[in-house]
């Protein structure tokens, strides 16, 4: 099993799982899922030094994917904070390793980049009691909640 950067070659399969992500998102009846405005921000993500997205395989075929951000925080442009984008393992790798495996990508990016903070989410419609434990396993603490509803 490995976890590597994606690349162009990968479009297919990440809209594939990126679907997947969006059809579990609360925010999956509010936006539709957009294959080919999807294909143009992965393309041109892909030039982004502020953008790094990862994609699992077991036995060469993808099995998750999880992307992330760079940016400076806004009361301190200085400090480079990296937030998770989404999150997807497909639901029978779940549980041997390859979502460690994808959470290693992202901090070691963090790393690379010197980021001070590492924001990750858990979506409410998940298991966040399960997701928070990982977390604190990890040294994550909560920090805040987020709202939404549709603009009418």
């Amino acid at each position: 099993m490995i976890v590597r950067s994606a690349t162009k070659d990968d479009l297919p399969d990440y809209i594939v799982m990126g679907r997947k992500f969006h059809e579990s998102c609360p925010l999956h009846s509010t936006v539709a899922f957009d294959d080919e405005g999807f294909s143009e921000f992965y393309l041109a993500a892909l030039e982004n030094e502020n953008l790094q997205f990862w994609i699992a395989e077991q036995d060469r075929q993808p099995v998750g994917i999880c992307g992330a951000v760079a940016y400076g925080m806004y009361f301190n442009p200085a400090k480079t904070i990296v937030q998770e984008l989404w999150w997807w393992i497909t639901p029978e790798a779940r549980g041997n390793g390859v979502g460690n495996l994808m959470f290693d990508a992202i901090e070691n990016w963090s790393k690379e980049i010197d980021a001070s903070a590492l924001f990750m989410i858990a979506l409410e419609n998940s298991d966040v009691d399960q997701v928070s434990r990982i977390y604190a396993r990890k040294g994550f603490s909560p920090m805040e909640r987020t709202f939404f509803r549709e603009v009418v």
